[in-house]
């Protein structure tokens, strides 16, 4: 992964709120974040899939759902940059607000 593509992916606010629920709840599916993040489906999934092609989160497709967690391959480095940056929203009033009102829907 190109460093400038992995910030690149993180220098947008709504990827970075699907990352912070990605990393909280380890798999999420789209239509949780849908509702979640109060958007259109086709919003939400060109986000996630700039997300995937960054290389930053991979799916699987369970019958019609798809879920995302983040890429397994995702080297140490790149791992501690993601965590810091997604640390420091721990004061973003948005970002607190997806995490407490997430809630699977067991799709």
């Amino acid at each position: 992964m190109v460093a400038a593509q992995f910030h690149k992916a993180l220098s947008e606010q709504t990827r970075l709120r699907i990352m912070a629920l990605i990393l909280e709840h380890k798999e999420v599916c789209v239509c949780d974040l849908v509702a979640v993040l109060d958007m259109p489906q086709g919003t939400v999934s060109r986000h996630l899939s700039y997300l995937k092609k960054s290389g930053l989160v991979q799916s699987v497709t369970r019958g019609t759902w798809r879920f995302y967690q983040l890429n397994e391959s995702l080297s140490q480095p790149l791992l501690a940059i993601l965590k810091l940056t997604l640390d420091t929203l721990n004061n973003d009033c948005q970002v607190q607000r997806d995490l407490t009102s997430f809630k699977p829907s067991n799709c």
